[in-house]
């Protein structure tokens, strides 16, 4: 059990390296330099405070809605990997091979499609 002096010890060690370490953060943080650009809203490439009727890239849109889709299926495929050495029924093992054959032919046509390029 920790005597009185110990836990008053232990508590003054604490507030020692908790201020310190605000010190540090504050030492630390005065050197970034404030402009224009770090001060203004991020807004997703637009000037913030322009007109919201601007031309909006919809291959940006697509690819990302594309990175979302494969995200989730990936996350889906996670548990069969995981049970693979579990024992299980063929029934199973068919439905996830034509979960990934779907996902590759769907990855197929988006390449095909031209929604993976990068360059505009």
């Amino acid at each position: 059990m920790i005597s009185v002096g110990g836990g008053v010890f232990y508590l003054f060690c604490l507030l020692i390296i908790t201020l310190g370490l605000v010190a540090v953060g504050l030492v630390l943080g005065m050197k970034v330099m404030y402009n224009r650009e770090k001060l203004s809203t991020y807004e997703c490439g637009f000037e913030p405070l322009s007109s919201s009727r601007q031309a909006f890239c919809l291959r940006f849109f697509i690819l990302a809605i594309i990175f979302v889709v494969f995200d989730v299926e990936i996350a889906l495929l996670i548990p069969y990997v995981l049970s693979v050495g579990v024992g299980l029924s063929m029934w199973v093992r068919l439905l996830v091979l034509s979960f990934v054959v779907i996902l590759l032919l769907g990855l197929v046509h988006e390449f095909h499609e031209g929604s993976l390029d990068w360059v505009l």
